[in-house]
Order: C-alpha cells, then structure tokens, then sequence
C-alpha cells in the first residue's frame, strides 16, 4: 500500500468520524437539549484537529491524482455526507441562536422598562425617558 492510498484511506476515516459525530450533534440539537453538545468537545476537537491536518495534504489536489477510482469514491462520499451533515449542524445551531437571541432582548426590554420609572409628559400621556440608563445586563444592539 503506497503512502499516499494510506493517508488517504486515514482521511476517509477521519471524515466519515467526523460526519457521525456530527449525526449524533444533529440528533442532539434535533432533540432541542443544545446544552448537551458540550459532551463531544474533546473528541470533536481531537478529530477536528486530525482531519485538519490529514486535508491539508490533499489540499492541492496532486495527491489525489495518483489514488484508484474506488478511493476516489469513497473519498468523495465520506466528503458529501460530512458536508450534508454541517450543513444541517449550522441550520439547527443558527435557529438555536436567534432563539436566543429573542429571549435574551425580551429579558433586557423587560428589565429597562422595569427600571424606567413611569412620567408624565405635558399631553398626559406616558413620557419615554430621555436616555436609556444602564442595567445589569449589557445587550449588544448591533446584533
């Protein structure tokens, strides 16, 4: 077995690792328990690392040349289903996020109106106050 079919055969190992974990980070999020996906951080991130460092031999693409069509395939299938995964991963992280997002603006507008002491303006409606004051929690309003 030549150098290169080894290290492409690691890699195929490594991405169809890093596709099933991502699975499972899918069923995870699916199951809405996103705080549970902190189990996995040192095996995504061992993985991560390894898969890292075994694409960027084939990052240019020569080494790939000289590899059976088979490995090609499988290669290529491992890639596609990795892909898939992500791109499903960063659905549901992003949904997750502005969920978020919403709950933490809602917390903040309730506590600056709770703060906000009621007045009167000359019309007899409610005043709104001249600048926002300070609260204990900071939101970023650029997001």
């Amino acid at each position: 077995m030549s150098l290169s079919l080894a290290k492409a055969n690691d890699l195929i190992a490594l991405t169809t690792s890093l596709a099933a974990l991502t699975e499972q980070d899918i069923v995870t999020l699916k199951g809405k328990r996103p705080s549970a996906l902190d189990l996995h951080d040192n095996e995504r991130a061992t993985l991560l690392l390894l898969f890292g460092k075994a694409a960027a031999e084939f990052k240019n693409g020569a080494a790939l040349a000289p590899l059976p069509a088979d490995v090609k395939l499988r290669l290529k299938t491992a890639n596609e289903r990795l892909q898939k995964a992500l791109k499903e991963q960063n659905r549901l992280l992003v949904r997750f996020r502005h969920i978020t997002e919403g709950l933490v603006k809602a917390v903040v507008d309730n506590v600056a109106a709770r703060a906000a002491p009621p007045a009167y303006a000359k019309s007899g409606a409610f005043a709104k106050p001249a600048a926002a004051r300070a609260t204990a929690m900071t939101f970023n309003q650029a997001i």
